[in-house]
Order: C-alpha cells, then structure tokens, then sequence
C-alpha cells in the first residue's frame, strides 16, 4: 500500500473519488467545494481548502513544482471592501453570473491574496501527482487542525493566519494586529 505524505503529514489512504470533491481552475489549482468553518472576533467565517501547483519553470530556470496547500475564505466571508475589490475588476453583467455562482469567485479570492498557504513541498516533475493525491489525502488533518494551522506566524513579522483572516473578513489592519501582539 502506497503511503501518502505531505510536509510530514502521512497517511494510508488515498481515495480516488476525493479528487471530484475538488474544483479544478485552469491553473492548477484544486479548491474544495464544502467549506468549514472557524470563529473571528465578529463573524463565523468559511474556509475552503486550497492546493496549488506552481511549475516553478515560468519563473525561473528549474524544473522543480511547489505544491501548497491552505485556505481560502469564502466570498461571503470577506469584508464589503474585499467583495467589491474582486467585483470591481467584472462588468456588471459578468458580477450577476458570478455572484449567482459564488464557486467562481473562490479561484479570483486566490489570484487577490485573500488566502492563506499552510504548507508548502518542492517536488520534481515525476512527484506532482503523487504528491497533490498526498494534499488531498491529508486534508482531513489541516481541516481538523485548523486551530493550531492558524496559530502559527505566516510571515517575518510574526502575522497568524488569525490575522489575516481578520484583515481579509473582519477588516482588522493586519500590520495594527500583529504590532498589538507584541507591544
């Protein structure tokens, strides 16, 4: 039986319908389509699982792919302002088809920022689909962590994935959040 890791998560068991629970965008990103859901300060917000293949090939010269995987908070979950930034870039006609399908907004709540990378592996081209069934099998475990995934400083400075949730969905500045922690 083939053993399924990712960033020293691992498993057994890989399920091959779990792909289909995924949509799939042109670029190679999966973005579950039944969110969970965490509490902020003000608002229950939902969160979508995310994974990402970047062919590092179209940025510089290698051939290796980083897989990543996270969260992205539903359309519904972001701030007014978040929402009519990612509308504002549609004609209005475009934004009525989008706002009755909300799925489609997840892929521009990615391409914004608006998400959230947890873990990240470099593979060689021979890997990615190994490793993306890898992504998908351990899923359950970030999801089920998720606490302890956003506890964790996300940048330089010391940012939680907590704050930016609470900049991207409660409008809380995150640079004020981070400061506050550590004054």
């Amino acid at each position: 039986m083939a053993t399924y890791v990712f960033d020293g998560m691992s498993t057994e068991q890989y399920n091959e319908q779990d792909r289909e629970l995924f949509i799939e965008s042109y670029d190679g990103i999966l973005i579950e389509k039944k969110p969970f859901k965490v509490e902020l300060d003000s608002k229950e917000v939902e969160l979508h699982i995310f994974i990402e293949d970047t062919d590092m090939a179209d940025y510089e010269d290698t051939t290796d792919h980083y897989i990543t995987l996270g969260v992205v908070p539903a359309f519904k979950s972001l701030t007014k302002e978040n929402q009519d930034s990612l509308l504002n870039q549609f004609t209005q006609e475009d934004r009525e088809s989008m706002l009755a399908n909300p799925d489609y907004l997840l892929q521009d709540a990615l391409d914004y920022g608006f998400s959230i990378p947890l873990h990240t592996v470099t593979v060689s081209p021979d890997e990615v689909e190994h490793t993306i069934k890898s992504a998908i099998a351990v899923r359950f475990g970030v999801s089920g962590l998720i606490g302890f995934e956003l506890d964790r400083p996300r940048n330089r400075l010391g940012s939680t994935g907590w704050d930016f949730l609470s900049d991207y969905c409660e409008g809380v500045n995150l640079l004020n959040a981070t400061l506050a922690r550590y004054a």
